[in-house]
């Protein structure tokens, strides 16, 4: 066949082709209109959502970061000259701050309990509930973070904080049983030199001195370049 001829048959097949798709819009119009209406719908609010989704993300982190400055602001003791006012983000006792702090990170649970922030702020809300000393709701609300966190640090973290107020409330078999845990997760978030050792002090503070010195050895042995090993063999040695 000419090149000519080949030419003209893909002609007249793409215009069979573009006369049968002008028939199907004009035979089903409506049904083409309403798809094209759909998808552009669609398009639009995916844009919105990626949008809001950022812009909530952007305020969200800011209020965690506002939180957070209130949750590592100093401790400066209130003004004893007459008329005189407590430094700007300064509290005057470590409770006024921890309740401010509390406060700050509600809210962001309140607003934002989907987002990263968020999860962060079910954490640190938890951490300064076990500094005001309200061990059960401290332990309630570690476990609200670690259900939450997902498959972030955060969830690790929170069974820390766990384990830890568990330990402070005199729970020891319960604390020492969530650290045993994370020390056996190899491939968790979590140094687990760093667990060891808060592995040993809860052994210690539960009268397992034998445990205890299991766990330190077990840092120097098995983590020789770690930054805990000179406070594992200090712990050692005084152990005995």
């Amino acid at each position: 066949m000419r090149a000519h001829e080949r030419q003209h048959l893909k002609r007249n097949e793409f215009a069979i082709r573009v006369a049968r798709v002008t028939e199907i819009i004009a035979t089903h119009r409506d049904r083409v209109i309403l798809g094209a209406v759909v998808v552009v719908v669609l398009v639009v609010a995916g844009s919105a959502y990626s949008w809001w989704r950022g812009n909530t993300a952007e305020k969200a982190g800011a209020m965690l970061g506002v939180a957070m400055t209130i949750y590592e602001a100093p401790i400066v003791p209130a003004p004893t000259v007459p008329g005189a006012v407590q430094q700007v983000g300064t509290y005057p006792t470590q409770s006024a701050r921890d309740e401010a702090a509390l406060a700050a990170f509600q809210q962001i649970i309140d607003a934002y309990p989907s987002t990263t922030a968020g999860i962060a702020a079910r954490y640190h809300h938890a951490a300064s509930l076990m500094a005001l000393g309200r061990y059960a709701d401290a332990e309630r609300g570690f476990q609200a973070a670690a259900d939450a966190a997902g498959t972030t640090v955060f969830a690790p973290m929170a069974k820390m904080g766990q384990a830890e107020v568990l330990i402070a409330s005199g729970q020891f078999d319960k604390g020492v049983q969530i650290f045993e845990a994370l020390a056996a997760d190899r491939d968790g978030m979590l140094p687990v030199d760093g667990v060891l050792m808060q592995l040993a002090r809860a052994y210690e503070k539960a009268g397992k001195a034998a445990e205890a010195r299991t766990a330190y050895k077990r840092v120097v042995d098995e983590f020789p370049d770690s930054l805990y090993v000179p406070a594992a063999r200090t712990e050692l040695t005084r152990l005995g």
